[in-house]
């Protein structure tokens, strides 16, 4: 039976399990042929000389065995005039699920957005996963109906900017 849970910052030593469960994320949306980030790819993201997210994990309190993470990035709102926070992942191990871990986890991205005064706190939920919609609409979330998700690989931009 699940312990207690504690959610705290990474920490580099962190950044190989945390690798593991985005495996086991893109695993479970299907999109495991799109995950080709390396550790040294996120160490570098979360812990280099120009961080470009931040990541919280959920560990189990009794044993220090990481249960879940979530990666977070700073965007910016021209409506707003203001920063804003993007959850890049929520992952929570299956054993773990319903717990409390993932709330936990949103809840403190949730506080480092405020912490920042970002203006919004947003993320993208796969159509299909009915159970991470309902628990993001029992958070208080807004699930926007009228946006689609764009995007464009590395080639893309290679492509766009020497047009």
């Amino acid at each position: 039976m699940p312990g207690t849970i504690h959610v705290r910052s990474a920490e580099p030593a962190d950044v190989s399990e945390i690798h593991t469960m985005i495996g086991e994320l893109a695993s479970f949306e299907d999109l495991r042929h799109q995950f080709v980030a390396t550790v040294d790819d996120l160490t570098e993201s979360f812990f280099g000389e120009t961080p470009v997210a931040g990541a919280l994990v959920a560990e189990e309190g009794e044993t220090g065995r990481l249960i879940g993470y979530a990666i977070w990035f700073t965007t910016f709102s021209t409506f707003l005039g203001k920063a804003g926070l993007w959850l890049e992942d929520l992952y929570v191990r299956p054993d773990w699920r319903g717990q409390g871990a993932g709330k936990q986890l949103l809840v403190a991205v949730a506080g480092e957005a405020k912490q920042r005064g970002s203006g919004r706190y947003e993320w993208n939920v796969l159509d299909w996963n009915q159970r991470a919609i309902d628990f993001y609409r029992a958070a208080g979330a807004e699930i926007l109906p009228d946006w689609r998700v764009v995007r464009m690989d590395e080639s893309g931009i290679a492509r766009l900017s020497e047009r």
